[in-house]
């Protein structure tokens, strides 16, 4: 399935570089709440940030393939997590209220 899932998406492209950008944000404002929290990435389950990063980018694109039907969904979501991780006033509260399930049938 996952080499099934790999060449569709080398056929179709990329998906938005924001995309990289929102995972590289999340990695960071969840990183500090583990950190916060007195947690590891393991307790998270994952084997380390790289794990959550590899975990994240496969979400963009299973993200990329549900929401064909929506083409600018998945850059607009990407966007506003990015922005919403990224801002200096974010909380642990911005990383856990995200509905990572959401393929498009609510606003980012």
């Amino acid at each position: 399935m996952l080499v099934f899932l790999l060449t569709l998406w080398a056929c179709e492209g990329p998906v938005p570089p924001s995309c990289d950008a929102m995972c590289v944000e999340a990695a960071d404002l969840y990183g500090g709440c583990l950190d916060d929290w007195g947690l590891d990435w393991t307790a998270a389950g994952y084997d380390d940030e790289r794990a959550f990063l590899g975990s994240c980018e496969t979400w963009a694109w299973e993200a990329d393939l549900v929401t064909r039907d929506q083409p600018d969904w998945l850059e607009t979501t990407c966007d506003a997590r990015s922005a919403s991780f990224a801002s200096p006033d974010a909380t642990c509260d911005d990383y856990t209220s995200v509905d990572w399930n959401d393929m498009g049938e609510s606003s980012p």
